[in-house]
């Protein structure tokens, strides 16, 4: 062997010593994934604290202070009356009297110097019209009741401008309504107590809004906000309503374009939680419900913020929302919060001219619940593109000074940047569409939702085929790309780069489109933004760059370990009761991927550093395999008894079909299963064929009947047949069942119009379809002042949807219909118009027929079925 072969020899072994040098053990990344598992977990802990529940007893030693026991006792009262539908003796009377009686003794505990109390129940008949995209609807009420209540100051003159209050009392159907939403109501109660017990009377009164009609439509906050003299003077409103059984409160909506608004949040409330994030992604309809801030703001016109409890909501809406699942500790930390702002805001200069403090959205998130940080849309568009230029010349710098240290130019390095940045986003959008596949094949397997109620199967079964491909990426690429010129190190910090501008460009992206939850990737380029300067001033000395780096990703890793403790506490739960037909793992996917790219996007490049990287990597994968075992066991069955129950709604319907002349053309009786997740068929066809029943879908029913001929609650309902059962049953007899009369009839001629007069007596949830045949159009009705544009056709007709409920007055309701036209088919000949009549009796638990109790009972004991009488009544005129 010649000289310069061992020289060559020399020179290998020696780079190969040196690249092992470089190397960091593989224990070193079980303990980075340890020290991140500590963060969550820490993080979790501080996310799961609440502040001490007070008690009577603190009372002396804790003046101005919520008191939870004081809460919780009216809320054990408020709840054991049951459901409190609206239109229900519950809800009507009983709760309406327990209202008035508890605000009657904080009148009278009211400092009789500073403050009055006056109440009085609102009686309100109206309508509304909601435009839902495929199925508008009008809304009308009648004798539906709020009680309302102010404090004004007890000398002097009334005040020009007030702070509103609001929740709810009326609860939905077989659920006592303790979390939704009794907590707010309670909470609204014991906040007034401490208000009037003040020697100072405040600069604006306070209208505290107990609402008695929310669950049908939001029929309590339209009826205060058309028809009370009180709304005239308000200017700002807090709106309080639940999604979950305990937990924390979130302030997920403000404004809109009032920030001044979330200064008094920052500075006054003392548990800060809320983010722009659960504000995008609410008012972009990944929630499958509203609040009455969307009536105060958009009807009612004034600028406000909505809370709301939304972890754990399993319960949300069943019979298990009960007084014992409620933490005093929730009380006291909405309590403090909201006792703190209606002080901060009672004495708000802005009420006096606040349309002059209109601006523009903000961006606002707490951290780790310890502070708020929010600015304006127009500062954070300054602050994304000034950090993104930062970011950029801190990493030009640190690649002129990685290319003085070797023989590569400038040029040269950013090509090598350039191709790391192709290997990170390779990496991704492999990782990415892992995930997604994974989704898309458990979805068309039927094995959805094993993590309902195993929730850590998330990370198992999402998470890890993300860390796998942006892992593999990097360290195949290192290892069968070779680079003399560079050391291992500088590759890495060549791919941390990379995914730092990929970063910037996502937030650049995010910046021009108005998508105010892009402060997300703001936080994690800024956080490395600093670590790299820092690096700089130390040019990356061996090993210490590594730690700098770590170092500065605790903050942002704690702070989105906040964020997906959140959206997955949220989200997760309303799989449970969403579109039976959407892919419940695609959106936990994306979730999971999201918070994967945030928490790992600069780390997983530093797997490339260790020896015996593919072991780690391997690991990864045993724990991927290990969450699809789980999966297929019981263990990943989605549902538990109380805890996480399985939902059902069924309707035991009755259905009458008339022809033109008032002759019975079809009478028949059954179940209408509305689904509400992708399990819900399978069990009811297994329930069905032990009663030596069938359930099957709708099918051509939907062409033979209006909007298939099903009692639908609401007409949203209709999006659904694909999706929803029939199982054949008899027809049964009601006490209160529909009674549609036509009373007159009047035509004219000349303008060829005919006015249909009638009477319809039934329950107090009712709805009406209005259907006019081909060459007929409906031009007037008294259900509103204009006919509203049509929902989705029925067989080329439109369709106009009332849903109609009365609360305290259940007298029958009158109504017309105006048409023009005649029919242009000759089959229809003097026809008009279809007549569909709907009754829910969602409080009638007496009405239900025995073969009907028979088929629930035999619900295993994880599913919580919602079960009443519905009654339909179809006629052509």
């Amino acid at each position: 062997m010649d000289m310069e072969s061992e020289a060559d020899l020399f020179e290998s072994a020696n780079r190969t010593r040196s690249k092992r040098d470089a190397q960091i053990s593989p224990w070193w990344l079980l303990g980075l994934s340890g020290a991140v598992a500590g963060v969550y977990f820490l993080v979790y802990w501080n996310w799961a604290a609440m502040p001490i529940a007070l008690r009577r007893a603190d009372e002396l030693t804790h003046p101005d202070r919520f008191i939870a026991e004081v809460a919780k006792q009216h809320l054990f009262e408020m709840s054991n009356v049951g459901p409190r539908v609206a239109g229900s003796y519950a809800n009507e009377i009983v709760t309406v009297q327990f209202l008035l009686r508890v605000i009657d003794e904080i009148a009278a505990e009211a400092n009789p110097a500073a403050h009055r109390v006056e109440v009085e129940v609102q009686r309100a008949y109206g309508d509304m019209y909601l435009d839902y995209e495929k199925y508008p609807q009008t809304s009308v009420y009648q004798g539906i009741q709020n009680v309302v209540a102010r404090i004004v100051p007890a000398q002097g003159t009334e005040p020009d401008n007030y702070l509103m209050l609001s929740s709810h009392f009326d609860s939905v159907p077989q659920s006592p309504g303790a979390g939704d939403d009794g907590t707010m109501s309670v909470i609204m109660l014991e906040v007034m107590r401490q208000l009037v017990q003040s020697k100072r009377s405040y600069e604006h009164g306070l209208v505290f809004v107990f609402n008695g009609c929310e669950e049908n439509t939001l029929q309590g906050s339209h009826a205060f906000v058309a028809h009370h003299r009180w709304f005239a003077k308000v200017r700002t409103f807090i709106n309080m309503d639940v999604a979950a059984n305990g937990g924390r409160d979130i302030m997920f909506q403000a404004g809109p374009k009032y920030s001044f608004l979330m200064e008094y949040y920052r500075d006054h409330v003392p548990h800060p939680y809320c983010t722009a994030v659960a504000e995008e992604l609410f008012q972009a309809d990944l929630v499958p419900s509203e609040t009455d801030y969307l009536i105060y703001s958009t009807v009612g016109n004034i600028p406000g913020m909505d809370f709301a409890h939304s972890t754990w909501g399993y319960l949300y809406h069943t019979a298990y929302d009960a007084y014992d699942t409620i933490p005093n500790t929730t009380l006291q930390h909405t309590g403090d919060n909201v006792l703190a702002l209606a002080k901060a805001l009672a004495n708000a200069p802005e009420l006096y001219d606040i349309r002059e403090h209109e601006g523009s959205k903000a961006v606002f998130f707490d951290f780790l619940n310890w502070f708020l940080v929010y600015y304006p849309l127009w500062a954070s568009i300054i602050l994304n593109v000034g950090l993104v230029v930062v970011a950029l010349c801190a990493i030009g710098l640190s690649v002129w000074m990685m290319a003085r240290s070797t023989s590569l130019t400038v040029g040269q390095l950013l090509l090598q940047g350039l191709t790391s940045m192709g290997v990170v986003l390779l990496s991704l959008i492999v990782g990415i569409g892992l995930s997604l596949a994974l989704a898309a094949i458990l979805n068309a397997v039927d094995s959805t939702m094993s993590w309902f109620t195993q929730t850590w199967l998330i990370f198992g079964l999402y998470v890890c085929p993300f860390l796998i491909a942006t892992c593999t990426g990097p360290l195949l690429y290192i290892h069968f790309v070779k680079n003399d010129h560079l050391s291992l190190h500088a590759r890495v910090q060549l791919l941390l780069h990379a995914t730092c501008v990929l970063y910037a460009l996502i937030l650049v992206v995010l910046t021009a489109m108005s998508i105010r939850s892009g402060y997300l990737f703001t936080m994690a380029i800024l956080f490395y933004t600093v670590t790299t300067l820092v690096n700089v001033s130390i040019k990356y000395a061996p090993f210490a760059w590594l730690y700098v780096h770590l170092a500065g990703q605790i903050a942002p890793i704690a702070y989105f370990s906040s964020v997906s403790l959140t959206a997955f506490a949220t989200f997760i739960p309303m799989q449970g009761r969403g579109n039976a037909g959407a892919n419940p793992e695609l959106l936990i996917a994306l979730f999971a991927v999201l918070v994967g790219l945030l928490v790992a996007g600069f780390l997983t490049p530093l797997v490339a550093l260790a020896r015996k990287a593919y072991l780690y990597i391997a690991l990864v994968a045993v724990f991927f395999v290990v969450s699809i075992v789980v999966m297929v066991t019981s263990a990943g069955f989605p549902f538990r008894a109380h805890t996480s129950p399985q939902r059902f709604y069924i309707y035991h319907c009755t259905r009458e079909f008339y022809h033109q002349n008032g002759t019975l053309r079809r009478l028949e009786g059954g179940y209408y299963v509305h689904p509400q997740d992708r399990y819900t068929g399978d069990l009811i066809r297994e329930l069905a064929v032990k009663s030596d029943l069938s359930a099957v879908p709708l099918g051509d029913e939907c062409d033979k009947e209006l909007y298939c001929g099903i009692p639908f609650y609401q007409n949203t309902q209709h999006g659904q047949r694909e999706n929803g059962l029939w199982i054949q049953g008899n027809p049964f007899t009601l006490p209160e069942a529909i009674d549609l009369q036509l009373v007159d009839s009047q035509r004219d001629p000349e303008l060829n119009l005919t006015t249909f007069f009638f009477t319809a007596k039934g329950t107090d949830h009712m709805s009406f379809y209005v259907s006019p045949v081909e060459g007929v159009k409906l031009v007037g009705w008294s259900f509103s002042k204009t006919i509203p544009r049509s929902g989705l056709a029925w067989n080329g007709q439109e369709v106009h949807f009332v849903n109609f409920v009365h609360g305290i007055d259940d007298r029958p309701h009158e109504f017309y219909l105006t048409v023009h036209g005649t029919a242009s088919k000759a089959a229809e000949a003097g026809w008009s118009f279809y007549l569909n009549i709907v009754a829910q009796y969602m409080h009638h638990e007496q009405y239900r027929a025995s073969e009907f109790q028979q088929f629930v009972d035999q619900f295993p004991d994880y599913a919580h079925v919602v079960a009443y009488p519905a009654h339909l009544v179809s006629r052509i005129y």
